[in-house]
């Protein structure tokens, strides 16, 4: 007879050590209590944490590209002006 083997826990994202050094010393614990709660069922990545997390990290480098795409647009702008 095959003994129980309870399933392995959920993959981490890869991005899963920036997010939890950005939580609360509260987050933190909840994250950790979710782990050992739910185990196999627990996805971070599907937490409301993770996703509002990724969602603001995925738009301020979107602000960041663009505003970079704006200035070498304006030097490109400003040397094409001087020649």
């Amino acid at each position: 007879m095959k003994r129980y083997a309870p399933p392995k826990p959920a993959p981490l994202p890869e991005d899963y050590d920036e997010f939890y050094a950005t939580l609360t010393p509260a987050e933190k614990e909840l994250d950790t209590l979710a782990k050992e709660m739910l185990a196999s069922s627990y996805f971070i990545q599907w937490s409301h944490m993770y996703l509002k997390w990724s969602k603001a990290k995925a738009d301020s480098k979107a602000n960041a590209d663009s505003k970079a795409n704006a200035d070498s647009k304006a030097n490109a702008d400003s040397k094409a002006n001087a020649s």
